[in-house]
């Protein structure tokens, strides 16, 4: 009788490690896709300390994927016309280097967090379930990490309204999606 009782706790234990390892194999597909604090301080150092940096830009770019979006003529003809990434990030390296009175003097405000909740524990993907926070969420899947920066000052008749860098990772690894860049007219008071 005691070896069936081994028999059956061995059975019972083999079962629920099983059972462990499933669960940490379901919890480790989705992990491998989330944006973590690591990777966040890593942009800190690598992407934004010496910001704007042709090189990080170039590191970081999904080529495939990287959209952008701007009102500024030059800019608008290589987003239109489906230029290489390669030639939108000279533009954005360039415009930044030569405006430098537009975009200097400024901080980007803390970053936005976007998630599917419960995503990390069998939650279906749905748009009721999308979120953004601009705290890091605990216990949930950021795939997507948006810096933006304020409206700034009217220089040379013109204002920054939105400089806006996006962040993901999916199943890519953590990549610059897109920048947005945005200008109105203004006069100087």
């Amino acid at each position: 009788m005691e070896h069936v009782k081994a028999l059956r706790s061995s059975v019972v234990t083999a079962i629920a490690l099983s059972a462990m390892c499933a669960c940490n194999v379901a919890f480790a597909g989705p992990k491998e896709s989330c944006i973590t604090t690591d990777d966040l301080q890593t942009l800190q150092r690598d992407f934004f300390t010496h910001f704007p940096d042709a090189k990080a830009f170039s590191k970081y770019v999904d080529r495939s994927q990287f959209e952008l979006l701007t009102n500024a003529s030059e800019g608008r003809k290589l987003e239109q016309g489906g230029r290489p990434t390669a030639e939108k990030i000279d533009w954005l390296i360039h415009t930044m280097n030569t405006y430098k009175d537009l975009f200097s003097g400024f901080q980007f405000d803390k970053p936005d967090f976007t998630y599917m909740r419960g995503q990390l524990r069998g939650g279906k993907p749905s748009v009721d379930n999308l979120r953004t926070s601009k705290r890091f969420p605990k216990d949930e899947c950021v795939q997507e990490v948006n810096y933006d920066i304020p409206s700034g000052a009217c220089v040379m008749s013109q204002r920054l309204t939105r400089l806006s860098i996006t962040f993901v990772k999916d199943k890519r690894p953590l990549s610059l999606a897109s920048v947005e860049m945005f200008f109105i007219a203004c006069t100087a008071k």
